[in-house]
């Protein structure tokens, strides 16, 4: 897959000084505390979602920073725009995608997920460190914002009514179906009207993706002859492992609804459907 790495692969350009190798884990929905690895990747950055790469003023949980707010991070990251970006998490596939979508919608595109993350370096037994690495010298990436790439609720709303727009759920089915309560308070149950489910957790398997050749046979069925794809989930989070896998598949014309159910599940004004 283009944009997923795998561990054997990573093990070998460890040493490759283009690298620059990123930890984007994050809490789990409905866990509280701080995020804490078990161990770091060698050489590994903290890539920090939720505070340091977040736009602070916005109260949704994760919305993206600015392009200015990105380039300074990047740039004391050591990034450069001919840099080989790899990012990881914890364990399976869940934030990693949220770094790697940032990336891309901030006009860098050599940038990859390692599959199936710390958890499966540690158990292949490859070699670890304490501590995260600050970079001593200062990158000279510049980000361009690509603004397709992040879409708000006027942009989804839109879309509900468009026959050539694809709208695909992230979440649970339980949730999507509104069977299940939102982990979040003061959300409706239920979902986006006209959008169809996709829970990301179908197309892994022990925390990496499955077949390609059946991650393509779940996105025909549901995309058929659409020419845009839209994604969402609870907080913008999982949305961007669909985006990957969507990329993965061929598929052009992809927005991350950044807002997801934070946003729409909280605003009575937007219509939301209940059921499969």
């Amino acid at each position: 897959m283009k944009n997923i790495i795998t561990n054997e692969q990573l093990y070998t350009q460890l040493n490759d000084p283009a690298l620059i190798l990123f930890d984007a884990g994050m809490l789990r929905p409905g866990l509280t505390g701080n995020y804490v690895a078990k161990a770091v990747l060698p050489n590994a950055q903290r890539f920090d979602i939720k505070n340091e790469l977040a736009d602070r003023s916005n109260p949704l949980p994760n919305t993206l920073c600015s392009a200015e707010q990105f380039t300074q991070v990047m740039q004391k990251a050591g990034v450069n725009h001919d840099s080989l970006v790899v990012i990881y998490e914890d364990a399976g596939l869940f934030s990693a995608a949220r770094a790697w979508w940032m990336f891309k919608a901030m006009g860098f595109n050599n940038v990859k997920v390692l599959s199936g993350g710390l958890a499966k370096w540690l158990e292949f037994g490859l070699p670890v460190e304490s501590n995260y690495t600050q970079a001593s010298l200062k990158g000279d990436f510049i980000a361009q914002y690509r603004p397709d790439y992040f879409i708000d609720k006027k942009q989804v709303l839109s879309a509900t009514k468009d026959a050539n727009t694809v709208i695909l759920d992230a979440r649970a089915y339980e949730r999507f179906t509104g069977k299940s309560s939102e982990p979040r308070a003061g959300m409706r149950s239920g979902h986006i009207i006209n959008s169809y489910s996709l829970p990301l957790t179908s197309l892994l398997e022990n925390g990496e993706a499955k077949s390609l050749d059946f991650i393509q046979a779940k996105f025909s069925e549901l995309v058929g002859n659409a020419t845009h794809l839209q994604f969402s989930c609870g907080s913008g989070v999982t949305a961007c492992a669909l985006a990957l896998f969507a990329d993965e598949c061929g598929y052009s014309n992809l927005s991350v609804y950044d807002g997801s159910w934070s946003e729409w599940g909280a605003d009575n004004s937007l219509p939301i459907a209940v059921g499969g």
